[in-house]
């Protein structure tokens, strides 16, 4: 609508997440497994799952087969061995289910792992473990501007009504700072904010925070002045 110029180095990790996001709904395994093959290193350093959860649902839809496919399920299952010091005990559980390929996984225990949640689950780790990698947000910035919004209205519409009632509304003056304290939640904690417990201020990049010896964590600020407040 804007008539922006976009250039297609710049599309295309978007039209490709898309695709492989179009097959894995699908049940198309094969395209997902190949892009975290080829960014496996970066996976690793962000202690994704991804890769492991692909190989899983693999695995599970040849037990899906039943007993035709047992040997080719005991093949496939070489590739979780990179993954068994962290998933040791679901490699476990995966590896239990081929005893009961004969009478059906669905009559067993096990049939757990016939659910379709596993799928939804997979759509939403690699759209997120992809926008990570991007450097983007699972979600565009209005969005969660919106969210965000929605859940602080309810506790400063509740402090303007008390300073109202009692006639204080002078207090809130700052413009660049709210009077509350906002707690939104971990899903919209994208990088962590020190307060001072001391000059209740968050930290910046020129007041950054101090560990103590003592183990405490301050700000620079008040580190400087509790220092030439005593020697």
């Amino acid at each position: 609508d804007a008539d922006l110029a976009i250039a297609e180095d710049k599309k295309e990790p978007f039209m490709e997440l898309h695709r492989i996001l179009g097959a894995l709904r699908m049940n198309d395994l094969d395209p997902a497994l190949c892009w975290a093959h080829t960014h496996a290193v970066k996976l690793r350093e962000m202690n994704s799952s991804l890769e492991f959860k692909l190989h899983r649902l693999k695995f599970i839809n040849l037990i899906k087969e039943g007993p035709s496919a047992q040997l080719a399920a005991l093949y496939y299952s070489k590739n979780f061995e990179k993954f068994a010091d962290q998933h040791a005990r679901d490699i476990q559980i995966l590896m239990g289910s081929l005893l009961f390929l004969r009478h059906g996984i669905q009559n067993s225990s096990y049939r757990h792992l016939l659910s379709t949640i596993y799928w939804d689950e997979i759509c939403d780790i690699f759209t997120r473990d992809a926008c990570t990698l991007m450097g983007m947000s699972m979600e565009s910035p209005l969005s969660v501007s919106i969210k965000a919004g929605c859940i602080a209205l309810p506790p400063l519409l509740n402090i303007k009504q008390v300073m109202q009632q009692r006639q204080v509304s002078g207090v809130w003056s700052n413009k660049d700072e709210l009077p509350v304290e906002i707690e939104l939640g971990t899903d919209f904690r994208y990088h962590s904010v020190f307060a001072c417990p001391i000059l209740r201020q968050q930290s910046t990049d020129t007041n950054p925070p101090m560990r103590l010896i003592c183990g405490h964590v301050i700000s620079k600020d008040a580190l400087t002045k509790l220092s030439s407040g005593s020697k």
